[in-house]
């Protein structure tokens, strides 16, 4: 697996579920199959400032709706799924408390683009589920976020994100963790607990977009 290969205890843990793999730059592409609310999983590593250990980096991905099913109410509906994703927050001093708030990419989109609007109702949808709450607890991810892809692959140079808006191409989520792990006896829980976090995000954020459009269908 190239520099990758210290990647092999995901490999052998996610083994029954892997119908291919594929090399980049920065990490692995796993293509699954199983019973779960994503197909892809993106395998990575973030350097840790001042350490020379690594962030174990997790990213999940779901096209739900493909080009050729952006109908006109899902074009409506575009700008405001931008709107709704998410970031896990601590909050307190003493006693920390995680959160999931609207997210820094979803800020800096609706400050460009005045179509966008910041939505928290898949932060709330989060936040009001007891199991995802509750691994979120234990696990303590580094960084979780949720948001919607935007892809720029295969379009002209300039392209900016205002003709996205107009004609998105497709209507992918992506959920991604940060997360410090020891190679240890607990790494299978510890990777089982982040692809559950990841499957109850993407469902969720479904479940959202699937709602948003519902609302503006019959608007």
């Amino acid at each position: 697996m190239g520099i990758f290969g210290d990647q092999k205890l995901e490999l052998d843990v996610l083994k029954p579920f892997i119908k291919s793999t594929s090399e980049t730059s920065v990490g692995l592409t796993l293509d699954l199959a199983w019973d779960r609310s994503f197909e892809k999983l993106f395998l990575s590593k973030r350097v840790m400032r001042f350490s020379f250990d690594s962030m174990r980096v997790y990213t999940a991905a779901h096209t739900m709706i493909r080009s050729d099913g952006i109908d006109e109410t899902w074009k409506r509906c575009f700008p405001k799924l931008l709107g709704t994703g998410v970031a896990l927050k601590s909050k307190g001093s003493f006693f920390r408390k995680h959160v999931f708030e609207i997210s820094p990419t979803a800020s800096r989109i609706s400050g460009i683009v005045p179509e966008v609007a910041e939505d928290d109702s898949l932060a709330k949808s989060l936040n009001e589920d007891p199991v995802l709450m509750r691994l979120v607890s234990e696990s303590k991810p580094d960084m979780f976020a949720v948001d919607l892809s935007l892809s720029m692959e295969g379009l002209p140079l300039g392209t900016d994100l205002r003709s996205l808006l107009i004609e998105p191409r497709e209507i992918t989520w992506a959920a991604t963790i940060e997360s410090y792990i020891t190679q240890g006896m607990g790494f299978k829980k510890t990777l089982g607990s982040i692809v559950e976090m990841l499957d109850i995000a993407i469902a969720k954020a479904v479940a959202n977009s699937n709602r948003i459009r519902e609302q503006a269908a019959g608007e």
